[in-house]
């Protein structure tokens, strides 16, 4: 170790070189490779089953297929937990995963699962098996009537779905949901008097209305050169198709249909679910984000949409209710702050007491080793996200205490008459075994969390940047 100080004293023009390729690497690894996020980034760890069967009710998706599925899982290693939902149609088995396990793997299992069953009902469509992405939150913006303008909340939703398709098509923004409002209903109205006039029942009206309201398949027609689907699609979805159901046909040949009879209104679900901003009713959009993403250029595209949308439209306002950004901002900004203040308290004592040659070099240890980090960090996909930022705060003083060290150590022996090369060199060995030690019993602390144990992997980001840090 002794002649590596002393080569890199001989000749340092190769410790320069080294120093120059870490600040440029490092810089670039910062600002262009290291992605933005509010929270470190995790691998998919949950695979989502879901089946549709046209028509069923929850008790019979249990049954038919949930049940089933929750069976030819049992046995599967890696798996923590399954957690099912049978509704109205359609059925969800959701199967957490055990720390460390591969998704791909445990993805390929569980589809073989699934297709090895041969008993689900007929009318069951395939089931669909994937991995569900981690996502995380990035900004919430809330849609409004401008003050002194009354909309219609159907006009509300009109333009949050007009921002969501804009938004989606940008290719910056690929997750988006809009909240704030009850689920759209259409409303069948038919008055006592009417159905004894007309001699129905409800329950008739009810039944006509599941009958022809529906998508059904009837299979496939195989021939030599082509295969034809057989399917019925008389799904509808507004009010003016369902008005169009036969309910009866008259003994004059006319038909009875159901807008003869019903007020048939399309509305939103009496239920208490509704968003106010200042007192106004609004729509909310929540943009997240995908692992492979930019926090920073999700703001960035997102705020400058929000002042294009204002400055077309009079009557409607989209404000930007929170921004997770401006958080990981002010974290950054802190950090700078902490790390600029360090540089020049370690310039202005050291330069007043020692020498402020020798007090720039030691400042140096600051930047030259989160360059290092940067470049290690953004090779193995960490992010600059809040905890990743505390570490990095939190080694700062570290590095500058280590470099007083070192730096006074030095200055002691060149002022005993030692040449600058050879003060060097014995002050660096001299408390080299010290520094070391202080330094490799910090990385001990912090190496459980570095390797993400249980009950650190939420901070195992910050763990790796002290280490890499300190390392460095």
């Amino acid at each position: 170790m002794k002649k590596l100080i002393e080569y890199f004293v001989k000749y340092p023009i190769w410790a320069n070189a080294i120093i120059f390729t870490m600040v440029i690497f490092g810089a670039v690894s910062y600002g262009w490779v290291m992605k933005r996020s509010f929270f470190p980034e995790t691998d998919p760890t949950t695979i989502s089953v879901g089946v549709v069967m046209p028509g069923a009710s929850p008790q019979e998706m249990e049954e038919g297929v949930t049940i089933k599925i929750e069976e030819s899982l049992k046995g599967l290693e890696g798996i923590k937990e399954i957690t099912s939902t049978s509704s109205e149609n359609n059925a969800s088995i959701v199967v957490q995963l055990e720390r460390g396990v591969d998704a791909d793997e445990a993805l390929a299992e569980v589809k073989n699962a699934v297709d090895r069953i041969n008993s689900f009902p007929t009318n069951a469509e395939r089931p669909l098996v994937f991995k569900v992405k981690p996502r995380s939150r990035t900004m919430y913006l809330g849609l409004r009537a401008k003050e002194g303008k009354d909309l219609d909340l159907f006009l509300l939703k009109k333009y949050a779905e007009q921002i969501e398709d804009e938004m989606l098509a940008s290719g910056v923004i690929s997750q988006l949901n809009i909240s704030g409002y009850p689920d759209i209903e259409i409303s069948i109205e038919v008055p006592e008097a009417t159905l004894l006039r007309y001699g129905l029942r409800f329950k008739q009206i009810a039944a006509a209305v599941r009958s022809n309201n529906r998508d059904i398949s009837a299979g496939a027609i195989k021939s030599k050169d082509e295969e034809i689907l057989i399917r019925s699609r008389a799904k509808e979805k507004m009010a003016e198709k369902i008005g169009s159901i036969v309910l009866r046909a008259n003994d004059n040949g006319s038909n009875l249909r159901l807008r003869d009879i019903a007020t048939i209104k399309e509305q939103f679900a009496d239920v208490p679910n509704s968003l106010h901003i200042n007192g106004e009713r609004a729509i909310s959009l929540e943009i997240t984000k995908l692992k492979e993403e930019d926090l920073e250029e999700i703001s960035i595209y997102a705020n400058k949409y929000v002042d294009e949308f204002n400055r077309k439209h009079s009557d409607v306002e989209l404000v930007v209710s929170f921004d997770f950004f401006d958080l990981l901002s002010q974290r950054l900004q802190m950090l700078i702050d902490n790390g600029i203040t360090g540089l020049a308290l370690v310039l202005i004592c050291l330069g007043l007491f020692l020498s402020l040659r020798l007090s720039l070099w030691v400042a140096m240890g600051i930047p030259i080793s989160f360059a290092g980090m940067f470049i290690i960090a953004a090779l193995m996909g960490i992010t600059i996200n809040m905890i990743s930022l505390f570490g990095m705060i939190l080694v700062v003083g570290i590095l500058v205490d280590d470099g007083i060290v070192i730096g006074e150590n030095i200055f002691t022996h060149f002022e005993m008459g030692k040449s600058p090369m050879r003060a060097t060199v014995d002050g660096t060995f001299e408390v080299m075994p010290s520094v070391f030690t202080s330094v490799l019993t910090t990385i001990v602390a912090f190496l459980p969390i570095a390797i993400g144990i249980e009950g650190f992997d939420f901070l195992q980001e910050m763990g790796l940047i002290v280490v890499l840090c300190l390392a460095v």
